[in-house]
């Protein structure tokens, strides 16, 4: 089970969001005498870490859920190969225009065309930064599950830079990142 779009039902009046068969991606038992752990789950939700080491923790359910804040701004599938050549991955597509958002307020090219600019500006720049911050490279540079809960909702408008901008994090390193674990 994973957390997919198609597993998320808002109501009519976009007020409350369902969620259906979640869950974190499986660790299955390796048919030998030894426990091991086998990546499972849909390309394009996954964190980097997840992908080549297996690990899975917070951090990367952070990442998959900021592929799900993207694909609701931007309109877009997590892996679209119909895109042009560089363009698809929907995490890599969107770095600069997630920026552009973020430094200018800038939403053209980011936001799904299909809204026809019919949305309110703060509560759009709250998703996107949220978005951006979830799905940095560095796992340790994401914010925790809560932080993102915080910032997305009205009351609060916590703070998910973590001290850098949009494409400052670093890029992965496994032997770094199992070290962590």
């Amino acid at each position: 089970m994973k957390l997919v779009p198609m597993y998320l039902a808002i109501n009519q009046a976009f007020r409350k969001l369902l969620v259906s068969d979640f869950g974190l991606a499986k660790l299955a038992m390796d048919a030998e005498t030894h426990v091991s752990t086998r990546v499972m789950g849909t390309f394009g939700y996954m964190a980097p870490e997840y992908a080549t080491t297996g690990k899975l923790t917070e951090k990367s359910d952070v990442y998959s859920f900021g592929v799900v804040l993207l694909e609701l701004n931007t309109g877009r599938r997590p892996v679209d190969e119909s895109q042009p050549l560089g363009d698809e991955s929907l995490v890599e597509w969107a770095q600069p225009l997630l920026s552009r958002a973020l430094d200018m307020g800038e939403f053209d090219g980011l936001v799904d065309p299909r809204l026809e600019k019919n949305f309110i500006e703060s509560e759009m720049f709250r998703m996107t930064e949220a978005a951006a911050a979830c799905v940095r490279h560095s796992s340790s540079k994401r914010p925790r599950m809560g932080q993102v809960v915080r910032a997305l909702s009205a009351s609060d408008s916590g703070d998910l830079s973590n001290g850098l901008k949009v494409g400052e994090s670093q890029i992965y390193n496994s032997a770094q990142q199992y070290a962590e674990i």
